[in-house]
């Protein structure tokens, strides 16, 4: 594929007018070729001639061909000469004349300051019904209560005083209400005492048929929050990469159960 400048140059785009030539490509070679004839014609001494023969006529042909960074050799020199000869560093010198901030305020008239006089006067008197509006209504209240009160004639029972003792009892009942107790756990190890992590246990009916299923966790424990009936269960226990093997229990579920159930591997080594 073809690669193209982007932004690609089509403001400077001329066309074919003699040949595969443009008309300043035609000019450049028109000039320059003849003096190089001239150059070669002119001068005595054989090589020197050649060689400025030579030069004339590579620089014709360069401006004529030969582009820099997608740019004409004419338009590049130019561009070139140019950011030579301009200066890169400016100074900045003030001009003009300046006037002081004295110069420039005028007196106030006696209609100006009186009239920033009756603004104050009225900004201060906005300020203050503010404040009023913001009071009243807070005196109009206490006043209405007093009246009600004076109306009742009744006295204001004395609120409990609440000592720490019963809100850290409180505080505890309902960390023990909120925490919820696991209706079944317990721990699958081997010979060695090392829990076993990812174990499956089955607990099934008589029938076979399973009722939950649980895995053990990192350190080997289980546990479970849904409640079963009471009554006798079948425990199956299953390693996923059979390196454990274990036999089939029996348990006996309860609506409160004791301690943790223990179930260990049947390997011998």
């Amino acid at each position: 594929m073809e690669q193209h400048p982007i932004p690609r140059q089509i403001t400077t785009f001329e066309f074919k007018l003699i040949g595969f030539m443009t008309l300043k490509q035609f000019i450049y070679l028109v000039i320059f070729l003849p003096v190089a004839y001239i150059a070669l014609s002119l001068f005595p001494i054989p090589v020197l001639n050649i060689l400025i023969a030579g030069v004339v006529a590579f620089a014709g042909i360069a401006l004529a061909f030969i582009p820099i960074n997608d740019r004409p050799l004419d338009v590049y020199i130019k561009n070139f000469v140019k950011r030579v000869v301009t200066p890169t560093q400016f100074y900045y010198q003030k001009s003009g004349t300046y006037q002081s901030p004295q110069t420039l305020t005028q007196p106030i008239s006696q209609s100006q300051a009186k009239a920033h006089a009756e603004v104050n006067q009225k900004l201060t008197q906005y300020l203050n019904q503010s404040k009023n509006a913001q009071i009243e209504p807070n005196i109009i209240q206490t006043t209405r209560m007093a009246e009600v009160q004076t109306a009742l004639d009744l006295p204001v029972p004395p609120q409990p005083q609440k000592t720490q003792t019963q809100t850290i009892d409180k505080k505890q009942e309902v960390q023990t209400q909120s925490v919820k107790q696991p209706f079944l756990k317990g721990a699958v190890k081997n010979r060695k005492q090392i829990p076993l992590p990812g174990i499956l246990i089955y607990i099934n009916d008589q029938n076979n048929n399973p009722l939950r299923l649980l895995k053990t966790n990192t350190t080997g424990n289980f546990e479970s929050y849904n409640s079963l009936p009471e009554g006798v269960y079948d425990v199956e226990i299953k390693d996923p990469n059979n390196k454990h093997m274990f036999d089939k229990i029996k348990i006996n579920l309860k609506n409160q159960n004791p301690g943790p159930f223990e179930f260990f591997s049947k390997e011998l080594i």
